[in-house]
This record gives structure tokens, C-alpha cells and sequence, in this order.
């Protein structure tokens, strides 16, 4: 119960979403953590990008099957693949945004998750041991 208090109070944002958002368009998975400039900046860099480097006969025409197979054959490689580093990177951007978001989240509401004292990482505080570096962790004491 504790815990669905907690998540209404300080909601965790789907990196999942934020991913598919930004897949969709860059900078929209940006919108959704809100992250206003962010969002613009990533946007701006990758109209500009495709602006700059497709060829005007690369554009399509209408919303066809053909016209998209015709513009991307127009495209060189080195120009795809610019342009999909843009993306790549912008997916990178969005999803340490979101894991930073919600350990503030996380943080803000209390919830410290515990970490091990070996590797630093969160650790299951129902296990004896650190499922990531295999620490082994004294028993809580029961006092």
C-alpha cells in the first residue's frame, strides 16, 4: 500500500515510452520527461542535420511507398548515417535522463534503495548477497 502511495506522489517515468517517443521523433521523449530544452535542442539538431545534408531530390513528394523508396536511394550512406547517429545519441540522452529523473524521484520521496558496499549498485534486500557482484552482505541485524 506504501507503495502505490509513493508512486502517486512521485510517478516513475517509463524509459520505455521515452524511447519510443523519441524513435518516433527526436526530442519528443524529452517532452514527455519535460524537459523543455532539451527537447528543442535535440529537435533543432536533427531538422538542421537533415536539412543541411539531404539532397533536395531526396524529399518526397507525396506519402507513398514508392516516393520514400525513391528518397532513400537519393540519400548516400555517410549522410544515413549522420543522420541515424543524431538519433542514436538522442536515445542515449533520453534514457540516462529518465534513470536520473526517477533515482531523484526516488531520492526526493525517501525510498533510498540500499546499495552494495563492494560495487556501489542497488542491491535486493531480500537476498544475503549482491546479485552483481556476487558480494556476500552480513545478515540485518534484528534488534
Amino acid at each position: 500500500m506504501s507503495d502505490s502511495a509513493s508512486e502517486h506522489s512521485h510517478p516513475r517515468k517509463r524509459s520505455w515510452l521515452a524511447l519510443l517517443l523519441t524513435i518516433l521523433v527526436p526530442g519528443l521523449g524529452h517532452v514527455y520527461l519535460r524537459l523543455w530544452l532539451r527537447s528543442a535542442l535535440w529537435f533543432a539538431l536533427y531538422i538542421t542535420a537533415t536539412s543541411f545534408v539531404l539532397p533536395s531530390d531526396a524529399v518526397p513528394d507525396g506519402f507513398s511507398v514508392d516516393a520514400f523508396v525513391t528518397a532513400s536511394e537519393a540519400v548516400a550512406l555517410q549522410e544515413g548515417l549522420l543522420i541515424l547517429g543524431i538519433s542514436a545519441v538522442c536515445l542515449i540522452d533520453v534514457y540516462m535522463m529518465t534513470n536520473y529523473i526517477n533515482r531523484r524521484a526516488r531520492r526526493a520521496s525517501g525510498e533510498a534503495q540500499a546499495v552494495c558496499p563492494h560495487c556501489g549498485k542497488e542491491i535486493d534486500e531480500e537476498l544475503n548477497f549482491c546479485h552483481w557482484c556476487t558480494t556476500e552482505l552480513d545478515e540485518p541485524s534484528e534488534t
